[in-house]
């Protein structure tokens, strides 16, 4: 090994492993998520194809609870990790090929579905690993860290690999060939981030299979959801999942559409390079201060004290929509700041999202497998919105789809009211001596 296991009880060197491991897992999910719908406006498809396509190529973050226990019993997380960065890069690539045939979008959705699945199976691995390699206080201290990187590989997808296919483009090169050049550039990137994995991510001892020897998958499998059903106010729990993010998911998906539609469609129309430039300079900077100021002040009084703070955050920037959709002004800097301001409280509020989910996971037997489940009930509150998007989008337009996402943030508002008077008040706290509450 490059540094040996003491070594890792250095903060800074989790700091390291947690912000490169988030980043590889959000980079595929962004590649699915941000960078394939614009890929697929610049290849011509309409706004109701693209979200609906996005919407089945989620699927599997929907489905990855089904097989989280196998992740959970066999092996280590440790090189689940390793074996799904590789073959999440191997994925890239035949996605990247596949656009420059110009093939139907039957295929995409093949193609961005098989990504997905070996995605999603890294998910479960890494959040298992997460869970196992760092203690409580640890894991909200490094919340902020590791949503941020892993809103940060998003923000790059947009930034980086979006600008990227806009200047090839803007040099002359057809958009099939921007797309794929940049794509197996990602790949690479992937592949070289399994390498980086192999040598520094740490080996914890509690980093051993979850089921017993007398066990079996199958009776693993329905451990797992028996006991996370069982969980107290398990009703609260699945609202939070699906309806914390209701608005702010939506707005996501149309925004990308929104800055490059032609200004007599409604929206921006900005190109990939300006897009991408805004979201990677200014929008990033912002993200990366609301999810670590998140987590440090979490970490100081506690996830309940700041829990309404945060879904406050999370869902203002969504009136920034609507004024752009409003006016349409033509200003950076003005369109700058209200990335500015959006990224930053979806940087501050996303975290709040996460330590909730790690308060009803943490301390159990099947913690990795019950994370899983969480997040993939998440990932239905993402998927089921996609499907209507666009086509709400189309029929409504752009300011009044943006109202309509205002009013889907009220049941989140709910359940933040409901769930703070449960929530302790000591949770997320990291005690000066390095004990946890």
């Amino acid at each position: 090994m490059l540094f040996s296991k003491k070594t890792f009880s250095f903060s800074g060197v989790a700091a390291l492993w947690v912000a490169t491991l988030y980043f590889a897992q959000g980079l595929p999910n962004a590649i699915v998520d941000l960078v394939a719908p614009v890929a697929m406006k610049d290849l011509g498809f309409s706004n109701a194809v693209i979200t609906f396509v996005a919407a089945w190529a989620y699927l599997p973050w929907v489905l990855k609870a089904l097989w989280s226990p196998l992740v959970d019993s066999i092996g280590l997380k440790r090189n689940w990790i390793l074996k799904m960065q590789i073959s999440g890069a191997v994925l890239l690539a035949a996605f990247a090929v596949s656009l420059f045939f110009g093939v139907p979008a039957a295929v995409i959705v093949a193609v961005l579905f098989a990504v997905a699945v070996f995605s999603a199976t890294h998910d479960i691995a890494a959040d298992g690993f997460y869970l196992l390699a760092l203690d409580s206080g640890d894991q909200a201290f490094f919340s902020g860290w590791r949503s941020t990187f892993f809103r940060l590989s998003q923000v790059f997808a947009k930034g980086g690999i979006i600008a990227a296919a806009g200047f090839f483009i803007a040099s002359g090169a057809s958009a099939e060939t921007a797309w794929t050049q940049v794509l197996l550039g990602v790949s690479a990137l992937t592949g070289a981030l399994a390498l980086i994995h192999a040598l520094i991510l740490p080996r914890p001892s509690a980093d051993v299979p979850a089921g017993t020897e007398k066990s079996s998958l199958v009776s693993d499998f329905f451990d797992t959801w028996k006991t996370f059903f069982k969980k107290e106010r398990i009703a609260f729990l699945l609202f939070f999942l699906l309806f914390f993010r209701f608005g702010e998911v939506q707005i996501g998906v149309i925004s990308p559409l929104f800055f490059k539609d032609a200004a007599e469609c409604g929206g921006l129309g900005m190109d990939n390079r300006i897009f991408g430039l805004l979201n990677g300079t200014f929008g990033v900077v912002a993200m990366l201060a609301g999810g670590v100021i998140a987590g440090w002040l979490v970490s100081r009084n506690g996830l309940r004290a700041w829990l309404w703070q945060m879904i406050w955050l999370l869902n203002l920037p969504d009136f920034i929509y609507v004024a752009l959709a409003h006016w349409q002004p033509e200003s950076l800097w003005l369109i700058g700041s209200g990335i500015v301001v959006e990224q930053f409280g979806y940087g501050f509020g996303f975290t709040g999202y996460m330590l909730y989910m790690l308060y009803v996971c943490a301390g159990t037997r099947r913690a990795v497998a019950h994370y899983a489940i969480c997040t993939g009930f998440m990932a239905l509150g993402v998927m089921i919105p996609k499907f209507w998007s666009g086509a709400l989008q189309q029929l409504i337009g752009y300011e009044n789809f943006f109202w309509w996402s205002i009013l889907c943030t009220l049941p989140g508002f709910w359940i933040v009211f409901k769930i703070r008077k449960i929530l302790p008040e000591e949770f997320g706290k990291k005690l000066p001596e390095g004990g946890n509450k």
